[in-house]
């Protein structure tokens, strides 16, 4: 009877760890605290409150890709799943920018 070695397949993730799981699940809760109690204090002029969100969604979405998503350029495979989410975030930044305009251009001339 041979022994056959089972092979995982490269995804571009590298080894999985805990460690960064849970560094991921503080960083994205402290953000979270962060934009919810700028909300909640009610203190600070509206234009800050929403830049204070916005900054602290990006920074989850890059936090819950690096540690999560485990999205890195050490592998091959790596290399190809980040010039993926790249080539998706192009895309979506033409629909969503054609969309404002087409929207834009419709009410101008409309009115």
């Amino acid at each position: 009877m041979h022994h056959h070695e089972i092979s995982q397949p490269d995804y571009g993730t590298g080894k999985k760890k805990l460690g960064i799981y849970v560094v991921g699940l503080i960083c994205c809760s402290i953000l979270t605290l962060i934009a919810f109690g700028m909300v909640m204090a009610n203190m600070f002029p509206r234009w800050a409150v929403f830049t204070v969100i916005y900054s602290a969604a990006c920074m989850q979405f890059l936090v819950q890709l690096f540690c999560f998503l485990r999205l890195n350029t050490q592998t091959k495979q790596g290399k190809i799943n980040v010039m993926s989410i790249l080539f998706t975030g192009v895309i979506l930044l033409f629909i969503v920018a054609g969309s404002l305009w087409i929207m834009w251009n419709l009410n101008y001339n409309m009115m």
